[in-house]
């Protein structure tokens, strides 16, 4: 993933957008520096995505202050679309 930075020279990244650590990893292991990590603003995430949100933060995604709750008891609490829901 970094290749394409590397390949356009760019040395330092002030503010990356992304909770990733797998990117942030594969960047910074680049010798790409990182100078900020913003993690997605709460209002961003829709509500039937916080299950996924919530799994990641649990599993290692960097979610800074907005989502510091990475225990498993938010994890346990948060439930997602009911089955055979549609709505979009």
């Amino acid at each position: 993933m970094p290749d394409v930075l590397l390949w356009l020279g760019i040395k330092k990244i002030d503010t990356l957008l992304s909770m990733s650590d797998m990117k942030y990893n594969a960047i910074t292991g680049a010798g790409i520096e990182v100078t900020d990590r913003v993690p997605l603003p709460e209002h961003l995430v829709p509500a039937d995505a916080q299950v996924e949100i919530a799994a990641k933060v649990f599993a290692g995604y960097d979610g800074g202050d907005v989502y510091k709750k990475g225990t498993r008891e938010r994890l346990d609490s948060i439930k997602g679309r009911p089955t055979g829901d549609t709505t979009e």
